[in-house]
């Protein structure tokens, strides 16, 4: 559950909910940094595992793009980033 971008101008450090939403960020960078971290290790484990990531990014990539809205497309951008041919 998120809260809207205008309500979290009026947050406070006192506020309970700038606590929740600190945390909600924490745990997105997180989960973002094990998910790179991961990704990275499956492509140089082997040729195998280098081509199964691979087809599994260029899938995850379609599907994102198919959705056609801003954030599955920045996405889906980001997402490139671990293909080899970027790297």
């Amino acid at each position: 559950m998120a809260l809207p971008a205008r309500a979290l101008d009026n947050l406070t450090p006192e506020d309970p909910a700038s606590t929740w939403v600190i945390g909600i960020e924490v745990d997105l960078a997180t989960a973002l940094a094990l998910a790179r971290a991961s990704t990275k290790a499956l492509l140089e484990l082997s040729p195998l595992a280098h081509r199964e990531i691979t087809a599994a990014l260029e899938h995850e990539i379609q599907i994102l793009e198919q959705q056609r809205d801003p954030l599955s497309l920045a996405a889906a951008n980001a997402v490139k980033q671990y293909l080899p041919e970027a790297a």
